[in-house]
């Protein structure tokens, strides 16, 4: 049966316990396995093995992950160990041969030795992550035995400590702001007021910088990032202020067809502005994005008399200035031919 563990950086045995008799004679063997969730790089390794076993000479125990092996005991003492039982750390660093150890007393091969082939060279400067496999082999009749328990004793890279970057919205009406982190290198939407964090840590000593990576519309605003740069020392950045407010925009067109005078155009039934000749105009101020706007003609030009029209004289203001208000006049013709009132 295989068994899901997650470490935590830690230098302690991850066991398993499968209690796996080992088949007489048979060079397949039996496997034994232990899955590793923790991706974390593995710098060394050790290997814990017991069984119970009469005559340890006729015993191959292989490591295997992927597509990497190591036979770590390969028939010790020339396959002519006739001592019982196995109860051993195998050790990259020891200077004691398991293979050369044949205890007389039980258990046959005890503490700490060196294995038949190396671990590390095979397992070590890789994720330590994976599903480990541990087969047991006896290559010869007559003796039997069972794998009792074995364990994998890690010695892991310590986890980078990261720190968060982040800080508060104001002033937010708008939708669809974004804000970047190191140009881009994270991205974070923003659709209301608030606190913000972005979700990748950056390393101590690491610099940042917040900036808005898209402006808010509906309405149109314009985000500006205070706090917004730096160098990470050792905690989290919490003080990146990020203010909003809304653009305002002018109400504009042309009018066209003008001879007379008079002529008042007028902006949400307050603002008047008198126009004396054609061409464009602009009223004075500016509105809020999201603000209504409806021009009007509160005065007719007279001498001669016009009648002046409005088109594309109401809506809502967008993210730029409205300039496409158009006033049209024309003088007023009785059928009889003469101007007049």
């Amino acid at each position: 049966a295989a068994f899901s563990f997650t470490t935590a950086n830690v230098l302690a045995p991850i066991c398993v316990s499968p209690n796996l008799p080992i088949t007489d004679n048979s060079p397949a063997g039996v496997n034994s396995t232990i899955t590793i969730t923790d991706p974390s790089q593995l710098l060394g390794l050790q290997v814990q093995i017991k069984a119970t076993h009469t005559y340890v000479g006729d015993l191959k125990f292989t490591l295997s992950k992927g597509a990497g092996s190591s036979i770590l005991i390969n028939q010790p003492g020339g396959g002519n160990c006739s001592g019982d039982n196995i109860d051993v750390t195998l050790d990259d660093a020891s200077s004691t041969p398991v293979q050369s150890q044949c205890n007389g007393t039980p258990p046959a091969l005890s503490g700490i030795d060196s294995p038949a082939n190396p671990i590390n060279a095979v397992f070590a400067g890789q994720s330590f992550a994976g599903t480990y496999t541990l087969n047991a082999a006896d290559l010869a009749a007559q003796d039997t035995g069972t794998l009792t328990q074995w364990c994998l004793v890690p010695t892991v890279a310590a986890a980078t400590t990261t720190y968060t970057v982040g800080g508060n919205v104001s002033g937010l009406s708008g939708s669809g702001l974004v804000l970047s982190l190191n140009g881009g290198a994270q991205t974070l939407p923003v659709a209301a007021d608030g606190t913000f964090t972005f979700p990748t840590g950056l390393a101590d000593t690491a610099a940042y910088a917040v900036t808005v990576g898209t402006q808010p519309s509906n309405p149109s605003q314009t985000c500006t990032a205070t706090n917004g740069s730096g160098t990470i020392a050792g905690a989290n950045v919490s003080n990146v202020a990020i203010a909003c407010v809304t653009n305002n925009y002018t109400v504009g067109g042309t009018v066209s067809g003008l001879v007379g005078s008079g002529l008042v155009v007028t902006l949400n039934g307050s603002t008047n502005l008198p126009v004396s000749a054609n061409g464009s105009f602009t009223f004075a101020g500016a509105l809020a994005s999201g603000t209504a706007y409806a021009v009007t003609v509160t005065a007719q030009p007279t001498g001669p008399i016009e009648v002046c029209t409005v088109a594309n004289g109401s809506g809502t203001i967008g993210g730029a200035n409205v300039t496409n208000v158009a006033v049209t006049c024309s003088d007023v013709i009785f059928k009889d031919g003469f101007d007049g009132p």
